[in-house]
């Protein structure tokens, strides 16, 4: 199922890291970091305020996860 057509109450019970593998799985293309983290927030309607609070998490998360380390 596509991430668009999840209910937020359902993607809220994935972490970030797997809502980013769930997004490359769909993209099919390489990314940046603050695309990404934008379209996690988009997708579980965080306002701006909170994707400046929580990217710094999402990048340290992002880089300790083995399925992302090159």
């Amino acid at each position: 199922m596509k991430l668009s057509k999840m209910k937020k109450e359902d993607l809220e019970l994935y972490s970030y890291i797997d809502l980013t593998k769930m997004i490359f799985d769909e993209e099919k293309k390489p990314l940046n970091t603050p695309t990404i983290f934008k379209r996690i927030c988009e997708l579980l309607e965080m306002t701006d305020d909170e994707y400046a609070d929580k990217i710094g998490d999402f990048y340290t998360s992002l880089t300790t996860d083995k399925r992302f380390i090159l």
